[in-house]
């Protein structure tokens, strides 16, 4: 879990840091300098943690179950719950993200192969679940290979 430090800044300090970390992101324009940028600054457990934290919102938002979902990104109920809430009550952001994300065609792709590869552990019943996600034709023991 992250350490917050006990030395409080003032409020005024405080937003001028906020204000130079967003404006350090907006500038940034490709995903190379984004992913340098960012993984500079998170250690790795922080990156798994919020990409998982964006995978979950996102299948909240496509429909998907939450015990569906702790199943698919492997992460506790609390987790799926305390994203879920932040959507619902304080996810303009989230929303922003998600909106964008889902309406590019190389996001859809992406996202339905790490579905594909989460679910190859599962039985061929557990595919009927998630439509698109069908196994190929003459292969109904492993989808995936």
């Amino acid at each position: 879990m992250m350490q917050v430090s006990k030395n409080y800044l003032s409020k005024n300090l405080e937003n001028k840091l906020f204000e130079l970390f967003f404006d350090s992101l907006a500038h940034i324009s490709n995903r190379s300098d984004i992913e340098k940028f960012l993984f500079s600054l998170i250690s790795p457990f922080e990156k798994t943690m919020l990409a998982k934290r964006l995978g979950i919102a996102i299948l909240l938002t496509k429909g998907y179950r939450q015990e569906e979902i702790r199943k698919i990104l492997r992460v506790s109920n609390e987790t799926v719950s305390r994203v879920s809430m932040a959507l619902n009550y304080r996810g303009e952001g989230y929303k922003i993200v998600i909106k964008r994300a889902l309406d590019k065609e190389r996001f859809n792709e992406i996202f339905g192969t790490i579905l594909k590869e989460t679910l190859s552990a599962f039985s061929y019943s557990n595919y009927r679940k998630w439509p698109g996600l069908e196994p190929h034709k003459g292969d109904k023991k492993t989808p995936l290979g």
